[in-house]
């Protein structure tokens, strides 16, 4: 496979990502932020979407949170066809107009369905989704879940006293 590769600034995650193009089909390596253009959709559309990743690590495993992001003036029914991705895998897309996002997740049976925030990560069951402020998605200790929800507790704690 020939591939092709332009860095560009992604103004959506404020990180530099890679667009590739690719010409035959080949085994790679993720670059931590791609963009890439999904086959044709079911209905004969295409759609476009960016490849992003994060790494993380703890005691539990490391591994990447990798989603895939995609933006209209509308919702969608489903995610397009993605061929890189994979069980754990997410979708995100941005319904411009509303100010919404939706979520789904590539199941262990190659299908996607809706994802809410603290479901469970398919490879380590120690980890589950949290959705940053920013739309984005993480998959985050359980740990540190508790970790955050008691730093937003003590934190309205603090607002309330200095009212």
């Amino acid at each position: 496979m020939t591939q092709h590769g332009v860095v560009f600034y992604c103004s959506h995650t404020h990180s530099f990502y890679v667009s590739i193009t690719r010409t035959q089909p080949r085994t790679q390596t993720l670059p931590d932020l791609t963009e890439v253009t999904a086959d044709p959709t079911p209905a004969g559309s295409t759609a476009s979407y960016q490849m992003c990743q994060r790494s993380f690590t703890s005691n539990s495993g490391s591994g990447y949170t990798v989603w895939y992001f995609g933006k209209s003036n509308r919702s969608i029914s489903s995610p397009p066809t993605v061929p890189l991705a994979t069980t754990g895998h997410l979708y995100v897309h941005f319904n411009a107009s509303a100010k919404v996002y939706q979520y789904w997740m590539l199941s262990t049976n190659n299908q996607w369905g809706n994802v809410l925030e603290n479901d469970e990560y398919p490879l380590n069951h120690d980890r589950v989704l949290k959705i940053r402020s920013n739309g984005e998605p993480s998959w985050v200790t359980r740990a540190s879940t508790t970790t955050i929800q008691s730093r937003k507790v003590r934190e309205n704690r603090e607002e309330s006293i200095h009212l």
